[in-house]
């Protein structure tokens, strides 16, 4: 930031001073892991914030978080999600946007934090909603859908291609509180609305006319169809006359069927009355037999009940002998019961004196003997308890310096390796660590190559970086490789399918690595435009990919990543006419090589965009070679290596001798354990055995008294009296033998009864017998009767039938069902037809017939009209009523309409007409300072969604003024147009900041200069907007005001992360990470 100073810029710095901010103004933005930032503030001014930087550095990103944090739509900066938003590597991504408050009221804070998927809002740190914000911004007026007020880069090319038209309506949207767009809108919808109801009241006027011309054509046609209609109708009503005359047909001959078949009716009511006696036969019999059927099954059940009787008897019985011989068993048992102890007692007094003699014989053991072992096994076990603690304790320290000695060991053969290694990975680790600065991209890629060699699964599915995997065998070329190929695409894997790059993706995200990746489809072979022999004549040894070797694939990345096969180079510097050669190029010719390298220069060649688009050079110094050039470790690295293998062996050593040591003593302590441990086995053999003859001491002792105690019961039971039990026994068998005599008189009464109830049973079935007989005499004599009366009863259903045929006929029901359809208009007029046929005795169907076929003779002598006439007709009045009504209408409503267009088109075109003067005569002041001539025109029409704003520009003094499109104009000139045109509605806006984002791609350094000295000017003099200009290129000699703040974007590998940098107090300019 600087002031100006006759003309150009002083290159003092000045300290900010507190400007005035207004309400809907934007004081700070904050960004954490958005896009390529970790962490990025950005301190506003109210006035002009120029946003200035390299391209890639980032510089839309301020437009881009502005966009985001105000709630604005993805799609106005030309991005598909909002992943693409969130830093590589990151899962989310932060937004704070500071905005001035209403005079009184504190700032507005507003933060967005949000992931692929979801975003959370808070305002001053409390939760809210995208509605919220969206409501924040309609308060303020910020416009971000408005290309006048919110122009990113992604959105240039759609303001210059804007339609007059549309122009018009971003023009109105921005001017004021929009208003004006309100009642635009309003007018083109009123205006659709009126040449709708103008359109559809000419189609009714048409309409109408034609209606009243047909009808008259239609009215004759009808004259004749209604004669024709009244011979029809005579036709027709005789027609519906026939069912009653074939109803009167049936009804005679009903008459006749109801006579004879009452007759026969009588009839068989005369025969059926003989029947009577007969069946009263019958049913007396059936009664019978059903009454001693009934006696019979009773004595069946009765004699059924006196067999279980006898059977329960029977058990009884058989129970009772059972227990009788249960009773005389356990008689005998206590007569012979004394005998029997006797002898169990002399065998128990056998088994005690063997028992006892067996204790005699064995061995007797000294209680104090087994104390004595028993102290003596617990000291033992203390000593070999604290041996082993000892034990323990020297092993632990003997693998602990085993594993130092295995670790030392492992660092001595990993140093030994390095070395006399050949792996490249190694040399370049090593050199490194001998370089001693940290570079994350590097020390990452090369700690993930590491890795990866370590795990199997990924083996063949990637090929490593070009650092590690590619080497430039002439050493001189190895800096201009390292300087082409850029960093990232010098640490990068390469894989040649979509499924390899999602599986190494997926464990960069595990490990929490960034390391680049690089995907080829397929391994092509350079061709190249020159041959080796038009090279040497441009001074060149060849391509650089023709000193690179490595994996084809490789290869073939760098060929397509940093077009290796496109860029010569020379060992040597290429003199000024070979160089000269090279550049100077003009107007439409093509350039040999856009890049090339001699000696320690890489020149970059590029064409102006102006005048003759001449071909100019850019020239960067190619630096040492850190990668390439590594062939083999130093002999610093190695004096460095050899300097730790000698430590390593003198530790090694030293550790062998401790080790050594330790293991004597543990020789030792294994001696005394072993010792110790088999003193104690013999204690615990000698204590066994005496347990074991105490054990067995102890069983025979408790044998012998289980036996005594037997023996005393024994001796007891041999002399006890056993003749009150023996009697017991005799008397309950008595009672036993009286209880089966009285069983056996019980089961002779019940079998005296049974014989008794079958002989009734028989005389009962006698009985039943003779009842069937008779009942069957009596039905042979009905049959014979029967059949006279079947003869009666056949003539009266015929007879029945034909009646009820006549009845239930289809006929007769189709007659009925034509009746029930007519209308009592339509009996009554077929009832008096039918009246003058019933007085003359004719009204038969035969007679009913022939006077239609007489009625249809005349009827196809008179002439037939078109019956669709009449239709026609009744529908052409309709349709004539219908628009004598509604024409009225519409004429009213449209003219209401009219009125009420007229009336707001005074107000908006008066107004608009107005501001668009304003606007034309700002333009037209700066417009003139860098062109011929410039204005802006409302171009009206007819109708208002016609209407246009139009841009009329020259450039040139000789041509005419034109309307700024892209057929006329060059993209400079729209460019510097379109930003004039943005800064003549300065004034005219009620939006609180406005943002412009690489406005000036193309336009001429002069014009440039002129439109950034008005743009500037613009800005700081007036303070109702904030603006925002981002651009890549700054020009010297620019105009800049003391009030206006230059952000300078800095982006690159030395930056720290996620830490200011800024010192507020001195007024430096902000960076980001």
């Amino acid at each position: 930031m600087s002031s100006e100073s006759n003309g150009s810029a002083s290159k003092r710095r000045k300290v900010l001073e507190p400007s005035k901010f207004r309400p809907g103004f934007i004081r700070k933005v904050r960004v954490w892991n958005f896009t390529t930032y970790s962490y990025t503030e950005f301190n506003l001014s109210p006035t002009l914030n120029m946003i200035i930087g390299p391209n890639g550095s980032g510089k839309s990103t301020l437009v881009a978080s502005i966009c985001i944090g105000l709630a604005g739509s993805i799609n106005l900066i030309k991005r598909k999600n909002l992943k693409s938003m969130i830093k590589t590597g990151q899962e989310k991504s932060s937004v704070e946007i500071t905005i001035e408050n209403y005079e009184g009221h504190s700032p507005i804070v507003i933060k967005r934090e949000f992931t692929a998927k979801e975003s959370n809002w808070t305002v001053n740190n409390k939760r809210a909603t995208e509605s919220k914000i969206k409501d924040i911004r309609t308060k303020f007026n910020i416009q971000l859908d408005n290309l006048c007020h919110f122009l990113p880069q992604e959105r240039v090319a759609e303001f210059a291609g804007l339609s007059p038209e549309k122009l018009l309506m971003e023009t109105e949207r921005t001017l004021g509180d929009g208003h004006l767009l309100i009642m635009h809108e309003d007018l083109i919808a009123k205006d659709n609305e009126s040449q709708q109801l103008g359109n559809k009241i000419k189609d009714i006027e048409g309409r109408l006319a034609k209606l009243h011309e047909d009808r008259s054509k239609l009215e004759e046609e009808a004259r004749k169809l209604e004669e024709y209609d009244r011979k029809s109708e005579e036709v027709d009503n005789h027609r519906l006359l026939i069912p009653y005359a074939k109803y009167q047909d049936l009804k005679n001959q009903r008459t006749h069927l109801k006579r004879l078949r009452d007759e026969a009716k009588h009839k068989l009511r005369t025969f059926q009355a003989n029947f009577k006696p007969l069946e009263n036969d019958i049913a007396n019999a059936e009664k019978s037999i059903n009454e001693e059927s009934e006696k019979y099954s009773h004595l069946k059940d009765s004699l059924k009940s006196t067999l279980n009787e006898i059977n329960q008897h029977k058990s009884t019985q058989k129970q009772v002998t059972t227990e009788i011989s249960e009773l005389r068993a356990n008689l005998k048992s206590y007569q012979t019961r004394a005998e029997q102890k006797k002898k169990e007692l002399e065998e128990i007094k056998k088994e005690i004196a063997e028992l006892q003699e067996k204790q005699r014989g064995l061995p007797q053991v000294d209680p104090e003997e087994m104390q004595n072992l028993s102290t003596e096994s617990t000291s033992k076990r203390h000593e070999l308890r604290d041996l082993e603690e000892q034990f323990q304790e020297v092993n632990s320290q003997r693998s602990d310096i085993g594993r130092e000695l295995t670790h030392l060991t492992e660092q001595l053969r990993g140093a030994e390796k390095r070395l006399s290694t050949k792996d490249k990975l190694d040399m370049l680790v090593s050199d490194a660590r001998q370089n001693g600065r940290s570079y994350r991209l590097r020390d990452e890629a090369f700690d993930v190559h590491k890795r990866l060699r370590n795990e199997p699964e990924y083996e063949g599915r990637y090929f490593e970086a070009p650092v590690i995997s590619c080497n430039v065998p002439d050493i001189n070329y190895a800096a201009a490789a390292e300087k082409i190929i850029d960093n990232n695409t010098l640490f990068a894997f390469t894989v040649t399918n979509q499924s390899d790059f999602d599986f190494l993706s997926k464990f960069s995200q595990q490990t929490n690595t960034n390391t680049p990746l690089r995907m080829v489809n397929s391994v092509v072979n350079p061709t190249h435009e020159y041959s080796k022999h038009q090279l040497r004549e441009f001074g060149f040894e060849g391509y650089l990919s023709d000193y690179i070797v490595g994996p084809k694939e490789v290869l073939s990345m760098l060929y397509s990543t940093s077009k290796i096969h496109t860029i010569p180079v020379s060992k040597h510097q290429l003199s000024s006419e070979q160089v000269r050669r090279l550049t100077n190029v003009s107007g439409n010719d093509r350039l040999p090589f856009t890049k090339f390298v001699a000696g320690d220069t890489l020149y970059n060649i590029q064409r102006s965009k102006y005048g003759s688009q001449q071909a100019f050079y850019i020239t960067e110094k190619i630096g040492r070679s850190q990668y390439f050039g590594v062939q083999g470790l130093s002999q610093e690295a190695k004096d460095a290596i050899n300097a730790e293998i000698s430590k390593f062996k003198e530790k090694i050593e030293q550790k062998k001798r401790a080790y050594e040591g330790h293991r004597n003593n543990i020789d030792s302590f294994n001696e005394r354990l072993t010792e110790i441990k088999h003193y104690i086995h013999d204690i615990k053999r000698k204590q066994s055995e005496l347990q074991e003859i105490s054990k067995r001491a102890g069983q025979l002792q408790t044998k012998i008294e289980l036996k005594k105690e037997r023996e005393q019961k024994l001796e007891k039971d041999s002399k006890r009296d056993y003749s009150s039990k023996i009697r017991m026994f005799e008397q309950k068998i008595d009672e036993k033998y009286l209880a089966s005599g009285e069983l056996f008189a019980s089961l002779s009464n019940s079998v005296l009864e049974l014989c008794e109830k079958e002989n009734q049973m028989k005389l009962k079935k006698l009985e039943i017998i003779g009842y069937k007989n008779k009942k069957l005499t009596a039905e042979s004599l009905l049959d014979e009767l029967g059949a006279r009366q079947e003869k009666l009863k056949n003539d009266y259903n015929r007879y029945k039938r034909e009646y009820d045929e006549i009845k239930q006929s289809e006929a007769f029901k189709e007659i009925e069902r034509q009746n029930e359809a007519y209308t009592d208009e339509e009996r009554s007029r077929l009832a008096d037809l039918a009246q003058v046929y019933v007085e003359n005795g004719t009204f038969t169907e035969a007679t009913i017939r022939s006077k239609i076929d007489l009625l249809e003779d005349e009827l196809s002598l008179l002439t037939t009209a078109d019956r669709g006439s009449i239709d026609a007709l009744k529908q052409k009045l309709q349709d004539i009523q219908l628009a004598e009504t509604n024409l009225p209408l519409l004429q009213t409503e449209k003219e209401r309409l009219d009125t009420r267009i007229k009336g707001i088109q005074e107000e908006y075109e008066g107004e608009l007409t107005s501001l668009v003067n304003k606007i034309s005569l700002a333009f037209n002041k700066r417009f003139t300072k860098v062109a011929s001539d410039g204005r802006v025109q409302l171009a009206k029409s007819e109708r208002f969604k016609d209407w246009k704003l139009q841009i009329l520009v020259k450039f040139r003094q000789e041509s005419e003024l034109k309307v700024l499109d892209h057929q006329s104009q060059s993209g400079g000139e729209r460019a510097v147009s379109t930003i004039f045109f943005i800064m003549s509605l300065q004034g005219l806006t009620d939006a609180p900041f406005r943002i412009v984002d690489e406005i000036n791609q193309g336009m001429d350094p002069k014009n440039e200069q002129m439109a950034h000295r008005y743009l500037v000017h613009t800005a700081c003099q007036n303070s109702k907007s904030q603006y925002f200009l981002v651009t890549p290129k700054l020009l010297t000699g620019l105009y800049y005001h003391p009030d206006m703040v230059v952000h300078c974007i800095f982006t690159g590998p030395y930056i720290t992360d996620n830490e200011e940098k800024r010192d507020n107090s001195m007024g430096m300019l902000d960076f980001a990470v």
